[in-house]
């Protein structure tokens, strides 16, 4: 009788405890789904919710809606666009001037043929004069900054002077058969402001007979002399030499001078001339005279 009452008692109480549980469970839904239910948070809980984040409660935390209010922390980018900055190109145009003044300076211009034999030699300071009723003024070209080509034949050669405002070309020709050696023609092309910010090109061309003509194998030599281009532009040549053709041992052949710097007999010729005629007359007179003193005597 008394383990009878003893297990029913044992029994009425795990009864309990199951419908407590029971409650427990309901009571604990009934609060989260509740819109008007004040949960209070545990010290030191914070629970924070993300966008598309599911927040699972374990047993025993207790967490804090209010009610209706969704709080949420957007995903926000910045981005740094590519900012390209194109600064515009600046074209900058020089103002062509007059190069400074300088004097005339001796070049030497030579050029060999394919199998490296001298066929041209030219020594001289050379000028492009310009004189028109806008220009008067002379380029002088620099040795230092010319270049130097050509060609040359069994009876033609050529040569180029090149400088940065242009050229000068000259053509030898040889004739076999009166055995002489001369310059068919010479060309000149120049591009040069004589006048600040006035840049202007000068052409020419001299085809003259026969120009600076020398025999065979003998230099053509002047101190000074102008070849007339046309245009009012004009070549003026300093103490220049000119040779091609049958050049020996990489020297000028005999020189053959310039009208200009020949010699000029004409002068002491006829001042000869008037002191033979003066001393004639002289002589004459004293004859004339003297004749007359031998008349005035009387013989005895």
């Amino acid at each position: 009788m008394k383990h009878g009452l003893i297990l029913i008692a044992l029994f009425i109480a795990a009864t309990a405890l199951t419908s407590g549980e029971h409650s427990s469970a309901y009571m604990a839904f009934i609060t989260t789904h509740s819109p008007n239910t004040t949960t209070t948070h545990s010290p030191n809980t914070t629970t924070t919710h993300s966008p598309n984040t599911t927040t699972t409660h374990s047993p025993n935390t207790t967490t804090t809606h209010s009610p209706n209010t969704t709080t949420h922390n957007p995903n926000s980018t910045t981005h740094n666009p590519n900012s390209t900055t194109t600064a515009p190109s600046t074209t900058t145009t020089s103002i062509p001037v007059p190069t400074p003044s300088t004097n005339m300076t001796t070049g030497n211009y030579n050029f060999s043929d394919a199998k490296g034999t001298l066929c041209i030699m030219v020594v001289a300071a050379i000028g492009i004069h310009v004189n028109t009723s806008e220009v008067n003024g002379t380029f002088i070209v620099q040795p230092s900054k010319t270049n130097v080509s050509g060609d040359c034949s069994e009876e033609v050669a050529s040569l180029i002077i090149t400088f940065n405002e242009g050229e000068i070309s000259l053509q030898f020709q040889k004739n076999k058969t009166t055995k002489k050696v001369y310059v068919k023609y010479v060309q000149y092309e120049l591009t040069y402001a004589f006048k600040r910010g006035v840049l202007r090109n000068y052409t020419g061309t001299n085809r003259s007979l026969e120009l600076f003509s020398v025999d065979l194998g003998y230099s053509y030599s002047c101190q000074a002399e102008t070849v007339y281009m046309g245009g009012g532009v004009s070549l003026d040549l300093t103490q220049y030499r000119f040779q091609a053709f049958d050049i020996k041992n990489k020297n000028f052949g005999p020189p053959e001078l310039c009208k200009a710097d020949q010699p000029d007999y004409r002068v002491p010729i006829a001042v000869g001339i008037i002191l033979i005629i003066l001393i004639i007359i002289v002589v004459i007179a004293y004859l004339i005279s003297r004749k007359r003193r031998t008349d005035g005597y009387q013989s005895l």
